[in-house]
């Protein structure tokens, strides 16, 4: 084993010696920066937005002109908000009409997938991390 390194090497060094470093012409980097300037002055990627300011601005002032006059006309006497819109009475019980029932069967399915997936999260975690080292 160490003969065959030592055999790669030789050959390397052998190669590297003979070979000789190209030059760059003196105004390399001259021409190298002018194209990268060129490229930054150029227009093609300025960002231009898909929904201008104005029209933000003029839904801004719709939605708040909305909220206005819903909150500020005058009512008519002794109807709250939901009556004179007609709104529904909105009930936040949200859990009132749950039942929770269970079988068995699906008791011990449930258990049983978290017993498999709690052990394969593991083996498939040391799987990709000795995959992924060499």
């Amino acid at each position: 084993m160490e003969k065959d390194d030592k055999r790669i090497e030789d050959l390397v060094n052998k190669l590297m010696s003979a070979d000789s470093l190209d030059k760059a012409p003196l105004d390399f980097t001259d021409k190298v920066m002018a194209k990268v300037e060129a490229i930054s002055n150029s227009g093609v990627t300025v960002y231009k937005p898909l929904i201008p300011k104005y029209i933000w601005w003029l839904l801004a002032i719709g939605f708040a002109t909305l909220v206005g006059y819903v909150f500020f006309k005058e009512p008519k006497e002794g109807i709250s908000l939901t009556e004179r819109y007609n709104l529904p009475d909105v009930s936040f019980n949200l859990l009132e009409n749950i039942s929770l029932d269970f079988s068995s069967t699906l008791m011990y399915a449930v258990v049983l997938f978290a017993i498999m997936v709690s052990i394969q999260i593991p083996l498939l975690k040391q799987y990709f991390n000795n995959r992924l080292s060499y």
